[in-house]
């Protein structure tokens, strides 16, 4: 028995909700009030037969005592394990001894920058620091910033804080896989920082990783970073969250600004819900720290940088990245159809000409909370941007904002909002609204199959048939990461929601195939892979031992097999939330009022089951008329 079915064995479900929600019996279940969304009329389920949840309201989701918990308490699976494991008096194995090892040399390195940080802050107090102090004065900064931020000073000496290190006992070359020293090509070694007012960075955990510094001399660059290391990487961090974490909860949203001061100024006004990304576009790293905390995202953007590559890329990546909702669609016959749509509140900020956050909030801080509130939607944002260079009075130019507005439109799933932008594209480029319809449906984006040059694999090998269906899926995609184009066009030819963590039963196959999906392509496998907690790294290990070796097999077969197992698997976990509906059904009280909202579940489930019904008889009467023909 794995730690994680041992937990659930000792843990009653009922027992572990009933701490976050009130809740009451109804035949075999309890139903209460939704903890995730506000409502009036009880939605959320509890199994204690399956041991398991599901709210059948606005959050369409539900899971085991695991998902419950990472939702309610905003932790990821290893948080919730050790969370779980105390309360169930469950005693975790110790972790691997290539694990341990390795979170020594982490903390060891963790230790370092902590030490660099006491060696600047005490350099900014002394009267090598004067300097540095003049600086923070010049920029407004008082010493409650000062030492919230753990500020300090490097002075302008090519061995000051190596030397100091060294003699307090620290290695060389722990010093330069910290990033704080560079060797130098005749086997010396110099600091990094040298003459700049130093900005400790920290991770979530409020941990020192890396350091930017401010030059205070003549000289370039402006600002430095540390270099990628094991603890720092720009892309991952964002600059004041450890800080801030609590105040986006409690605001609802997030302004992400784009350097070290102008995060240091709003928090020192008292506008505490202000991150930076650091000069780098959004990442999907970025938006996996914040995602959990808030779904209002704020950009505030240099009015002389607003509308470059690295903007729009990183507003591409928050659309592609960002949780989705599943809502109900009537169509012109009185069918129901089910979308998914961007569950985020995307807006731009853009300063007077001339002012960062940083200028704005010195001078003029009651001016931030309504520039905040002014913030445009990101859809009116790309209209801006993305035909500011076109000529508007040629074809040409009418025809190219056609072409890289249409994207953006075709995400727009409510039906108000998205005639609205089309009547504004139809505005822009002088032609009737039916013309630009027809036109965003001939332009819509195709799902492709097959990345171009792709080969063909031309052996063939049976897979395991005692291979659990869960394992399977994730065995093939974490091999072939390029067929969840493939699995997901699927779904959206069959108007289904796209493959998402909910599909996976258990616990430890849902976390895995959310943390794969965060990870940024190019990344190191094997680096990931070392930094998932033991009780993932052992299921992970059984997926990729015991999964299909897609490599072996046809390209064409893998296709045809991953299809019907994602279909075998969708199916599945609808037949559990219909089960769940006739168990509600044969139990539920008369005149109760949720009754409506099962019933149109119900309609769902149903439509969704006869689509994947059909899309697999299709299949299975394919197999067979190849087969024939294989053999005549």
């Amino acid at each position: 028995m794995t730690a994680v079915d041992e937990i659930k064995a000792r843990l009653d479900i009922v027992d572990v909700v009933s701490e976050h929600a009130s809740l009451r019996k109804s035949g075999s279940n309890y139903k209460g009030l939704c903890p995730f969304h506000s409502e009036k009329t009880p939605s959320f389920i509890v199994f204690p037969a399956t041991q398991t949840w599901h709210c059948f309201g606005a959050c369409g989701t539900g899971g085991d005592v695991f998902s419950f918990v990472m939702k309610r308490e905003n932790l990821d699976f290893a948080e919730a394990l050790r969370t779980l494991a105390q309360k169930a008096g469950v005693q975790l194995e110790p972790t691997r001894q290539r694990d341990t090892e390795r979170d020594k040399h982490l903390e060891k390195l963790f230790e370092i920058h902590a030490a660099a940080v006491a060696f600047y802050q005490g350099v900014l107090r002394s009267a090598a620091g004067q300097t540095a102090r003049a600086y923070a004065a010049q920029r407004g900064l008082d010493e409650e910033t000062i030492g919230k931020f753990q500020l300090g000073y490097a002075p302008d000496e090519w061995r000051a804080l190596g030397g100091h290190l060294i003699e307090r006992g620290y290695e060389r070359q722990d010093l330069l896989e910290a990033g704080l020293i560079i060797a130098h090509e005749d086997g010396g070694t110099y600091d990094r920082f040298r003459g700049r007012f130093i900005i400790p960075i920290r991770d979530t955990r409020g941990q020192v990783i890396g350091f930017g510094g401010r030059i205070l001399a003549e000289g370039q660059p402006k600002y430095l970073n540390s270099p990628q290391t094991p603890l720092f990487n720009k892309s991952h961090v964002l600059f004041g969250l450890d800080l801030a974490k609590g105040a986006i909860r409690a605001k609802g949203y997030v302004v992400i600004v784009e350097g070290y001061m102008d995060v240091l100024q709003a928090h020192q006004a008292g506008f505490g819900n202000v991150v930076a990304s650091m000069g780098t576009a959004l990442t999907e790293q970025h938006l996996g720290l914040l995602k959990r905390m808030t779904k209002r995202y704020i950009l505030s953007l240099d009015p002389d940088l607003a509308g470059d590559q690295g903007t729009l890329r990183g507003l591409t990546v928050a659309r592609q990245t960002l949780d989705r909702e599943i809502v109900p669609v009537p169509t012109a016959r009185g069918w129901i159809r089910y979308e998914s749509r961007l569950d985020a509140d995307i807006r731009i900020m853009t300063l007077p000409p001339g002012q960062d956050p940083d200028d704005l909030i010195r001078e003029t801080p009651e001016q931030w909370i309504p520039m905040v509130e002014a913030a445009i939607p990101v859809v009116d944002y790309y209209f801006q941007v993305s035909t500011r260079d076109l000529k508007m009075t040629e074809a040409k130019g009418k025809a190219e904002a056609v072409r890289r507005l249409g994207p953006i439109l075709s995400e727009i799933r409510d039906e108000v909002e998205r005639t609205h932008y089309v009547q504004k594209l139809a505005r822009l480029i002088s032609a009737d609204e039916g013309t630009v319809r027809r036109q965003l449906s001939v332009s819509r984006p195709r799902q492709h199959s097959r990345r171009a040059g792709e080969p063909q694999q031309p052996a063939e090998q049976p897979r395991p048939s005692t291979f659990a269906l869960e394992e399977y899926c994730l065995a093939v995609l974490l091999r072939r990461p390029d067929f969840l184009e493939r699995v997901h066009a699927l779904f959206e030819g069959l108007s289904l929601p796209m493959l998402q963590e909910d599909d996976f039963e258990r616990v430890e196959n849902r976390t895995l195939y959310a943390v794969w999906r965060q990870m940024k392509e190019g990344h190191d496998w094997q680096a990931w892979a070392d930094a998932l907690p033991d009780a993932l790294q052992a299921q992970l290990d059984l997926i990729l031992a015991h999964g299909p070796d897609t490599e072996a097999l046809a390209r064409d077969e893998v296709v045809r097999d991953i299809e019907r197992a994602v279909l075998l698997l969708r199916r599945k976990g609808l037949e559990r939330v219909s089960q769940n509906l006739r168990i509600l059904f044969e139990t539920m009280e008369r005149g109760d009022a949720a009754a409506a909202g099962y019933s149109r579940t119900m309609v769902r489930v149903t439509a969704e089951r006869a689509a994947i019904e059909h899309a697999l008889s299709e299949r299975t009467s394919l197999g067979r008329r190849e087969e024939r023909e294989r053999v005549l």
